[in-house]
C-alpha cells in the first residue's frame, strides 16, 4: 500500500478533524488524502500533554480553543502534506478568511522552501489553502479579565542557547518554566541542572507516515510554537520564549525565486509573522519573542561558557536526537557527531573562549586535526561552495572564532588552522568583522 499510494497521482488533502481527549489530556488530528481512482488514505496524529488535569481544558475559551486547534491542525499537517503535495486541500472542519489562509501559503512555502530544494520539486502554484470566510468575522478573544503574575514557558532545546536563555532569565528575576517538546534524557539533564521545572508534550505520529517521509525538513519551531500557545493557555503562561540568534535570519541560497534559509522557522521574520496571526486571530493575551535575538552566536557561546557547570551536559548537535533510545538513556553527558557543520561551527566557536583541554574534554576530540572536516570549515567561512544546510553561523562569526582561537597558539599546527592561515593571514582586517559579530544587547 505504501508503495502505491506513495506514487499515485494525489487528488485531494483533507484536514479532516481534530479531536480532544481531557481524561488522557491528548488531542488526535486525522489527514485524509485521497489518490486517482478514488483509493485514499486516512492518517493520525496525536498530541500528549503532561501534568494536565481535565479541569484545565474548562478554563479556556472555547472559541479560543478552536481556534488554538486549528492553527495546531494546520501546522502539524506539514509533515503530511508534503509528502502528498497538491493544490486540492480540504478544511471541511474549518472556514479561514483570506488573510489567514495567505499566512499558511506563506509558512508552508517558506517553510519547506529547503523540502523542495532536496526533493527538487516545483512548488510554485501548488500552495493554495481555501478560504470562506469575511475578514470581519474574525476576531481575537481576551481570555484575561485581570492582570496577574507574568510566566513565561521557555523551549528546552537542551542546548547551548536555552540554557543562557534560563540563565539570565533567572539573574533578571522573571518567572519562567522549561517546556519540552518530545523529551529526552538529555533535556531532562539540562533541566535538572538548571534547577528548572519542565512540562513535556509528546507527539506520536501516524506509522505510514513516518515510513513515508524522505526528508525533515520542516518548520519545527513554528509547531512548537503553536503547540506551546496551547499549554500555556492550559497552565497559565503569558509568554512563549524561544532563544534564536540574529544569524538565524540568514539564508542560504534561493530556489525557483524563494529563499531556501535552513534555521527560516527561527527567523524573525517567522517570529512577527506568527505573532500577528496570534494576535489577529487566536488571543491577544500570549505573545512569543526570541530572548537571544540580538546576540550573534559567537556571543552567546562567549555568555555560555561563564556557567561552566553546563559543558558536560550540553547537546547542541542534532545527531543526538537521531540515536536509539537506548543509547541516549544510557548516556551521560554531552554528545558531539563531530562530523556535521553544526559540530564544525561551534567546535571554532567554543575554540575561542576554552582551552585546548577543556575544548577536546567537550567534544571528545580535536576537530581542527580532522583533515576531512576541512570543506565543511571551508564553507562555513565562506570561501567555498555556500553556507551548509544546517545551524550555523555567518562567516564573520566563524571568521572571528577562528582568529581568536589562533590567538592562543594551542592549535597552530592542526590541519585545519594552516588552512584558515592561508585564507586569512595576520594581514586580514579583522577588526572590520567586530561590529558585525559583537553588537548584541
Amino acid at each position: 500500500m505504501a508503495f502505491i499510494t506513495r506514487n499515485l497521482p494525489v487528488t485531494e488533502f483533507s484536514f479532516v478533524s481534530s479531536k480532544i481527549n481531557k481524561k488522557r489530556s491528548s488531542v488526535t488530528f486525522t489527514y485524509k488524502v485521497t489518490f486517482k481512482h478514488g483509493l485514499f488514505k486516512t492518517f493520525t496524529d496525536k498530541f500528549f500533554f503532561s501534568d494536565i488535569l481535565p479541569s484545565d481544558w474548562e478554563k479556556i475559551p472555547p472559541q479560543t480553543l478552536a481556534r488554538t486547534l486549528e492553527s495546531l491542525h494546520i501546522i502539524a499537517g506539514i509533515n503530511y502534506w508534503s509528502v502528498f503535495p497538491t493544490k486540492n486541500i480540504s478544511l471541511p472542519q474549518y472556514s479561514l478568511t483570506k488573510q489567514q489562509a495567505t499566512f499558511w501559503n506563506e509558512v508552508y512555502t517558506l517553510g519547506l522552501a529547503e523540502y523542495f530544494y532536496l526533493l527538487n520539486i516545483d512548488f510554485r502554484d501548488l500552495i493554495a489553502f481555501p478560504f470562506t470566510r469575511a475578514e470581519t468575522d474574525v476576531e481575537p478573544i481576551r481570555t484575561k479579565t485581570a492582570a496577574g503574575a507574568s510566566r513565561a514557558l521557555v523551549l528546552n532545546g537542551a542546548g547551548k542557547d536555552s540554557i543562557l536563555s534560563a540563565e539570565l532569565l533567572k539573574e533578571r528575576g522573571i518567572a519562567f518554566d522549561y517546556f519540552t517538546f518530545s523529551p529526552s534524557p538529555a533535556h531532562k539533564r539540562v533541566s535538572a541542572l538548571a534547577g528548572v521545572n519542565m512540562l513535556t508534550v509528546t507527539r506520536k505520529r501516524d506509522p505510514w507516515i513516518i515510513a513515508l517521509t524522505s526528508s525533515n525538513s520542516y518548520p519545527s519551531v513554528t509547531l512548537f510554537t503553536f503547540v506551546a500557545l496551547l499549554l500555556a493557555q492550559l497552565r497559565d503562561y503569558d509568554t512563549i520564549i524561544f532563544s534564536n540568534e540574529k544569524s538565524a535570519d540568514i539564508g542560504n541560497f534561493d530556489y525557483l525565486g524563494v529563499p531556501v534559509n535552513h534555521q527560516w522557522c527561527k527567523s524573525s521574520e517567522c517570529e512577527h509573522l506568527i505573532n500577528d496571526y496570534m494576535r489577529s486571530y487566536i488571543t491577544q493575551d500570549i505573545k512569543t519573542y526570541s530572548l537571544l535575538r540580538g546576540f550573534s552566536e559567537l556571543e552567546i557561546v562567549e555568555k555560555f561558557v561563564q556557567h561552566k557547570k553546563y559543558l558536560p551536559q550540553v547537546t547542541s548537535c542534532n545527531a543526538y536526537f537521531w540515536l536509539p533510545t537506548i543509547e541516549q538513556r544510557f548516556r551521560k553527558s554531552s554528545y558531539w557527531c563531530c562530523r556535521c557543520p553544526k559540530c564544525a561551527f561551534l567546535f571554532a566557536c567554543f575554540s575561542a573562549y576554552l582551552t585546548k583541554k577543556e575544548l577536546v574534554a567537550m567534544f571528545g576530540g580535536n576537530l581542527y586535526e580532522n583533515k576531512k572536516l576541512i570543506p565543511q570549515f571551508k564553507r562555513i567561512l565562506g570561501v567555498e561552495g555556500t553556507k551548509p544546510l544546517d545551524c550555523v553561523g555567518e562567516p564573520a562569526e566563524m571568521i572571528m572564532a577562528m582568529h581568536r582561537a589562533e590567538m592562543g597558539k594551542e592549535h597552530d599546527t592542526t590541519p585545519v588552522m594552516r588552512m584558515f592561515k592561508e585564507h586569512f593571514p595576520e594581514t586580514y582586517d579583522f577588526d572590520s568583522l567586530k561590529p558585525l559579530v559583537f553588537n548584541g544587547s
